[in-house]
């Protein structure tokens, strides 16, 4: 669909900022001085093993695994959403299809979630132009996936 032209704007602060907001939340590491007292989500799940990702901060809360498979469906939801694209998560399932996950499930899900993240950093940097809706959703999708990543570090910490 081709929006008029008052609805379209573009700047590339706006896709710089949205690519460094979606890093952020994603690899950041408060190891490396690039990203100062931040840790993402992958940089946050990448010590983490299969028992670990198990955790919850509480008896029957939400383990990291749940926070880690929730982002993944949020990704896939976001890039059909701006692709036009239908798609229905089952966003109850998110949050329990692997609460638990083996070894191999829980490599895969890491490795899902990297490759998920790199097709978004490509979605926006292939916008030519934004509609406020748009750019606003995409704000919102970023911070979700920061919310879930300090809520694996507080597991990781309360359980650990």
């Amino acid at each position: 669909m081709d929006y008029p032209e008052h609805e379209k704007f573009s700047h590339p602060g706006l896709t710089a900022s949205l690519l460094s907001a979606l890093e952020m939340a994603m690899l950041g590491d408060e190891k490396d001085p690039k990203y100062g007292w931040y840790n993402g989500l992958l940089a946050s799940l990448e010590p983490v093993g299969a028992e670990q990702a198990g955790w919850s901060a509480v008896n029957g809360g939400s383990t990291v695994a749940a926070h880690a498979d929730h982002i993944l469906v949020t990704f896939r939801f976001v890039q059909a959403m701006f692709g036009g694209h239908e798609f229905q998560p089952d966003w109850g399932a998110s949050w329990h299809q692997r609460s638990r996950p083996g070894k191999a499930d829980w490599d895969q899900l890491k490795v899902d979630l990297r490759r998920e993240y790199e097709a978004t950093r490509e979605l926006i940097e292939a916008r030519p132009y934004w509609r406020e809706s748009g750019f606003t959703q995409m704000l919102h999708h970023i911070a979700h996936i920061a919310y879930h990543a300090s809520a694996v570090r507080q597991i990781l910490k309360a359980a650990g």
